[in-house]
């Protein structure tokens, strides 16, 4: 099933220990198998992040929701607000 985890957060990385944000995006790396897509939110092109979104293949809510609370700035208490979500993909049709 996919899922989506919506980090609503301040997080900055240039201003994050450097450790933490590397602990962060090896995190990512290492499960890139389930965790599909990621990446930061902002409200436009020079604004800073708001926040972040992910897609997640997992078999149920709760694999997903320990993928997203496994994050180190999770765990780092960096991220006080997520939402895991199950997310259906809408089929689109295509255009030529």
């Amino acid at each position: 099933m996919r899922f989506i985890a919506l980090f609503l957060d301040d997080v900055q990385p240039a201003q994050i220990d450097a450790d933490l944000t590397r602990d962060h995006f090896d995190y990512l790396a290492a499960r890139r198998d389930r965790i599909t897509e990621a990446g930061g939110l902002r409200e436009g092109p020079e604004a800073p992040f708001c926040g972040s979104l992910w897609v997640i293949e997992a078999d149920t809510l709760a694999e997903a929701q320990a993928l997203a609370e496994g994050d180190p700035y999770c765990k780092a208490g960096l991220r006080p607000e997520c939402r895991v979500l199950q997310w259906n993909r809408a089929p689109l049709p295509k255009t030529d």
